[in-house]
């Protein structure tokens, strides 16, 4: 009997789920706490952590050693609501998981004339999510199994013992040179690796058997590991037109990734029920990005920037749905808008502020999260993200940073098989302490 009913549990497994992925890359634009305080660094010329943002400008640093060093804390509160389909009524869960540690360092050697670089950032993901009382994917499964339409509903009564945890990293190594062409104008180019650290695991247990001790709980429980890595190039370009005036732009390649599953030995559902295979590969690309940035020295004092970022999502392969369709094609590219000033209020002292607006051109929203396991659990949304802080001179060769980034999202509805999610992100708080040195 328990044999038969674990085969129900199964199929119940291979018809909920329509399509197995990992969730949208959040494009990380975050690398050092002199971002986070403006959020807007496609122009600057102070600092290391331009190795990112504005290598061609790599130049304008002084002769010498530069390293840049940051980590960065982020508390993500996104919650969802829905109907829950065994008929409870109405059911919240919120992510409850903080990330604590996502570092970056940049390190270059510069002279009057060209730079060399390297760095090691999060270009994606970056963040984990803990629903420690399950979630909407888990209580989806619950009523795929026992549900009035599921084919173990006359076996089991209930459903406990759900959580979802999930983490992903993309962690980048760079490396490059920058070159002064002429007095107006530098050009950078490089390389970069990507390698890819994702986990999911979740789980529910199947309770209240109609049949007592014939029917005995049984756990479903999925636990995987998926890892790739691929190789881009960075190109970049600075011009100075006049005095004052600095203008940027960066592009950074495609980088193609095959993302490898390993599943876990405590998972208990994945392989027999074709959720997961052991060593499958699935392509999940890394988008490609054009940034470009304006900076004005307004007066010796007070600055300013303007940036506008583009991820190009749509020409990369995310792999497809059952029905044919292009995940990529579904999410749809993604961009951002930024504006920021900078003032030196005491000679070692300066204050920023800065504002950037996010845009998630969706193909086809519904189709895109009803695709991807997960992927509501650390949902999305057009966002508005404003930082502030401040940058102090301990010594003419050492300068710490401070900035703290408030993000804040729409509020979405998805509609799902099991009917309508509504999706509250509220908002999101990063708080980025980095220091800058010269030797």
């Amino acid at each position: 009997m328990k044999e038969a009913v674990s085969t129900i549990v199964i199929l119940a497994c291979m018809l909920m789920i329509p399509g197995v992925s990992c969730a949208q890359i959040y494009n990380q634009t975050c690398q050092s706490a002199e971002y986070a305080r403006m959020v807007n660094r496609n122009a600057a010329t102070d600092a290391a952590d331009i190795t990112v943002y504005n290598p061609a400008g790599l130049v304008d640093l002084a002769p010498g050693f530069h390293l840049n060093i940051s980590n960065q804390i982020w508390v993500r509160r996104p919650s969802h609501t829905f109907t829950d389909p065994l008929g409870t009524g109405r059911l919240r869960f919120e992510n409850e998981g903080v990330d604590w540690f996502i570092p970056s360092l940049h390190a270059v050697y510069s002279t009057s004339r060209w730079s060399v670089f390297g760095a090691v950032y999060i270009p994606g993901g970056g963040a984990a999510v803990d629903y420690p009382d399950g979630s909407y994917s888990t209580r989806a499964l619950g009523a795929a199994v026992i549900g009035e339409d599921g084919p173990a509903y006359i076996a089991y009564k209930d459903i406990t013992n759900e959580r979802l945890k999930g983490s992903s990293r993309y962690v980048a190594a760079s490396v490059g040179g920058a070159c002064r062409v002429s007095e107006q104008v530098s050009l950078a180019l490089g390389v970069r690796t990507i390698s890819v650290y994702n986990t999911i695991q979740a789980g529910v247990t199947l309770t209240r058997g109609w049949l007592g001790p014939l029917t005995p709980d049984i756990p479903l429980i999925v636990s995987i590991e998926e890892r790739g890595q691929g190789t881009g190039g960075v190109f970049g370009i600075q011009i100075t037109p006049v005095d004052r005036v600095n203008i940027a732009l960066h592009v950074e390649s495609p980088v193609r990734l095959n993302l490898e599953t390993r599943i876990r030995s405590k998972d208990t559902i994945s392989k027999d029920a074709g959720l997961f295979r052991d060593g499958q590969k699935l392509r999940r690309d890394f988008p490609g990005m054009l940034g470009l940035g304006a900076s004005f020295q307004i007066t010796d004092k007070i600055r300013g920037e303007v940036n506008v970022n583009y991820w190009f999502q749509k020409a990369v392969d995310w792999g497809e749905t059952h029905e044919g369709e292009d995940i990529s094609d579904l999410a749809g590219d993604s961009w951002s808008v930024g504006l920021a000033g900078a003032c030196e209020v005491l000679p070692r002292l300066e204050l920023s502020l800065g504002m950037l607006y996010t845009v998630y051109d969706w193909g086809d929203k519904d189709a895109y999260y009803n695709a991807n396991l997960g992927a509501i659990e650390v949902f999305y949304a057009d966002d508005l993200m404003v930082g502030f802080g401040f940058g102090y001179a301990l010594h003419p060769r050492v300068k710490v940073n401070l900035g703290t980034g408030i993000i804040l999202y729409r509020d979405e509805t998805i509609q799902t098989p099991v009917g309508a999610v509504k999706v509250e992100n509220t908002s999101s708080t990063a708080i980025v302490a980095g220091m800058n040195c010269s030797f």
